[in-house]
């Protein structure tokens, strides 16, 4: 069985955050055929705080089944664990840099002792599929991803940083499952 179309949803107590994860990975879906909206698009400020049980869901997924939705991708943030600086990242690994000269200013304190080897976080983020497709069964578990995102979410490039390596991930298992009908 293939989908056709689903709703993002992100669970987290922070609705800016929310909104990041379910703009990303909505936009990631439809930029390869997949059929997407967010919750909080979707719905609209009434989805800003998540239902507290399944009776107060059943409304909302009554109306994503009138709407042709035949499945929900829950993505969350599950667990954090602290590296030491033994295998750490070092802050500006991973930029683009335009020049020696930015390189080398933005590196100058690599092997300093303050500056050096920095703690980081292994950020665990799960997306679960469930079917929502057939009329009065139980929502069930379709697929799931779990990935390791090695970099903290606590500013602005991090966030899309670690949302643009999530959704990467996300396309590529969704494509070699094969779920989706898609557009392309």
């Amino acid at each position: 069985m293939k989908f056709h179309k689903v709703l993002v949803l992100a669970m987290s107590q922070k609705t800016d955050l929310r909104e990041q994860v379910e703009n990303k990975l909505t936009k990631t879906l439809q930029e390869n055929g997949i059929s997407a909206n967010g919750s909080l698009a979707f719905f609209g400020k009434e989805m800003e705080t998540l239902p507290k049980t399944m009776d107060d869901w059943l409304p909302y997924i009554q109306q994503l089944k009138q709407e042709n939705f035949d499945s929900v991708l829950i993505t969350k943030i599950v667990g954090q664990e602290g590296k030491d600086a033994k295998n750490a990242i070092v802050r500006y690994y991973n930029e683009f840099f335009g020049s020696f000269k930015e390189d080398i200013m933005k590196n100058k304190d690599l092997y300093s002792e303050d500056e050096g080897f920095k703690d980081y976080y292994v950020h665990r983020v799960a997306s679960n599929l469930y079917c929502i497709c057939e009329q009065n069964q139980e929502e069930d578990l379709i697929w799931k991803l779990n990935v390791d995102i090695k970099q903290a979410f606590d500013s602005d490039y991090l966030v899309k940083e670690g949302l643009r390596l999530f959704s990467k991930e996300l396309i590529k298992e969704l494509k070699e499952q094969d779920l989706f009908v898609t557009n392309k």
